[in-house]
């Protein structure tokens, strides 16, 4: 389950010292980082894999389209531009999809109790199961 995003950008060129403070701006160059989830997905044999897309806009659209290009089990889309849910909330609510199309709303409920939900769907899962044997 990968619930805690390893920053999608890092800084390209850290500095060792403390940087002066100047009279002029500052420039700071990002350069992407791996997609871990990813990598994971392509090299998946007997795993189930659980996502998280935490998205201010196009929510399921966006979370559907990594679903599919991570090759996860399980797609948890979270829309953080929400006031009572996501970053800065106790609360969460959130849509559960699926890699055959389904869906599945849940609704407002406090995080603790919505981690709960979200591992009793990952236990229902067939792929689940087959890990068993």
């Amino acid at each position: 389950v990968m619930a805690a995003a390893v920053a999608d950008y890092r800084v390209a060129r850290p500095y060792r010292e403390k940087i002066k403070k100047k009279d002029s701006d500052l420039e700071l160059r990002l350069t992407r980082n791996p997609d871990i989830l990813k990598e994971l997905g392509e090299k998946k044999q007997n795993q189930v894999l659980v996502g998280f897309a935490a998205e201010t806009e196009d929510v399921i659209k966006n979370a559907q389209q990594k679903l599919q290009e991570k090759n996860l089990d399980l797609m948890v889309a979270n829309d953080v531009a929400r006031q009572d849910a996501g970053f800065h909330a106790d609360t969460n609510l959130v849509t559960l999809l699926f890699p055959d199309g389904r869906q599945q709303s849940l609704p407002l409920m406090l995080k603790e109790e919505l981690a709960h939900r979200i591992f009793e769907v990952i236990e229902s899962l067939p792929q689940f199961h087959k890990l068993e044997q």
